[in-house]
């Protein structure tokens, strides 16, 4: 998967750049790999605001974004929520596998 990362009003250190790739590949490793991913930070009114869009091969991206005064407590609600997309988007795909013929 290719992450494209955008820092928008600040520079962020490169330790979160980090935190956030292995992140993402966590959620890949649930199932399912992403064509690309775009993460979004912005730092405004001492909140930090991270966006992730992940492009999957087929079907709607996923789409998730939180806000924090911590980066990392950002990406860990944005990876949350990115999750819970992503699991309950299985769940409709196996129930829609199980229905009778």
């Amino acid at each position: 998967m290719r992450i494209e990362t955008t820092c928008r009003h600040e520079s962020f250190p490169k330790p979160l750049l980090d935190y956030i790739e292995q992140q993402l590949k966590h959620i890949e490793r649930l199932g399912e790999e992403f064509d690309r991913s775009e993460v979004v930070f912005d730092h405004e009114g001492g909140e930090v605001t991270c966006d992730v869009i992940l492009h999957r091969h087929r079907g709607e991206p996923f789409v998730a974004s939180d806000r924090a005064t911590d980066g990392r407590t950002a990406v860990d609600g944005v990876v949350g929520k990115l999750e819970r997309q992503f699991l309950k988007s299985k769940e409709k795909q196996s129930a829609k596998d199980r229905r009778p013929q």
